[in-house]
């Protein structure tokens, strides 16, 4: 017989799970209250499993029932309409990966609604069921999430503006919908920055990954504004085209569609919770590290993928211990 998994196991799980997925995003997540530190380690563990899904690294038993079958089928039609294209992988495969999220899914809306048995006695579920109890989310925020992995089911190739923001709201925005909460906030108003928040830091994971996700048949990049700089798509992946001048005309719109958003987001702050505002600075200020990297380089992310430099990264640990120092003596 299954040994019951405890809450404390399953929240140190979670917070493994962090700790190897992200360093930078580990080291932020200390600068929480204990229990909200908890809360997003269960979420951000969860992201991690849902894109883990989506792109085939891992394998969750899924217990195929004929309801599940049918719930599948029924979404499966409807994202087929959506994006007009053939899954990326087999329909052997496309069905597992659709089945996983689905049942996914359907398990969160149960733990929701406080159905402990969809734990399933595992760390993730079991870790989301208590942070269930302590916050109030709104469901339809980690159902915007799933949306987001499903879509990578298929051919990206999105198109307009409209349509990376759209791509952006759901993989990130909505993950900043679910983390304010934990955060503290108690104006709606919030969520305009937020979504705004989660825009711009995924526009800058775009551009950062272009030459890595186009190799995986994903462009995240809007196809029409590309073709206004006469960019055709497959030239995203010759590593010397950063320093080709269509490009480099390119990516000043992209830096100044980013721009725009983070007016928005720098007045997220404000609405939060005083004790909780270090995290999210924090990480924020590592993004920002990374898109000013680009923007010196004039936009060349294919000779050598931007990131965090050590002194940078240095930076950050310094300014968490600093605040850890002030909160012992306040």
């Amino acid at each position: 017989m299954t040994r019951e998994i405890s809450v404390e196991e399953a929240f140190l799980q979670c917070e493994d799970i962090c700790r190897k997925a992200s360093s930078t995003f580990f080291t932020s997540f200390s600068a929480l209250p204990i229990q909200k530190r908890k809360a997003v380690h269960a979420v951000y563990a969860l992201c991690r499993y849902l894109d883990d899904i989506a792109d085939g690294d891992t394998r969750p038993n899924v217990s195929e029932t004929d309801q599940l079958n049918q719930l599948v089928i029924e979404r499966d039609n409807l994202l087929r309409s959506i994006h007009q294209s053939q899954p990326n992988n087999s329909e052997q495969e496309h069905k597992y990966r659709l089945m996983a999220l689905v049942d996914a899914k359907e398990r969160l809306t149960r733990l929701f609604n406080g159905d402990k048995t969809a734990t399933q006695n595992e760390p993730i579920f079991v870790a989301m069921h208590q942070v269930f109890q302590q916050f109030q989310f709104r469901l339809d925020d980690f159902e915007t999430i799933i949306e987001g992995m499903e879509d990578d089911l298929f051919e990206v190739r999105l198109r307009t503006w409209d349509e990376v923001r759209s791509y952006c709201y759901k993989v990130a925005s909505a993950v900043g919908l679910v983390l304010i909460e934990i955060y503290g906030c108690d104006d709606a108003g919030a969520r305009i920055h937020a979504i705004d928040m989660g825009i711009q830091l995924q526009m800058i994971n775009i551009l950062r990954d272009v030459a890595e996700d186009y190799r995986a048949g994903r462009v995240y990049l809007p196809i029409q504004a590309l073709a206004e700089y006469n960019i055709n798509v497959d030239e995203l992946g010759k590593t010397d085209f950063g320093t080709n001048q269509r490009w480099k005309a390119f990516v000043q719109e992209y830096i100044e569609v980013v721009r725009r958003h983070q007016q928005s987001a720098k007045h997220l702050f404000e609405y939060l919770d005083s004790k909780s505002r270090l995290q999210p600075q924090l990480m924020c200020e590592a993004y920002d590290a990374i898109f000013h990297e680009i923007v010196r380089r004039s936009g060349d992310v294919f000779s050598s993928r931007p990131k965090l430099s050590k002194w940078r990264k240095l930076r950050l640990a310094a300014k968490l211990s600093l605040r850890r120092i002030r909160a012992k003596w306040s």
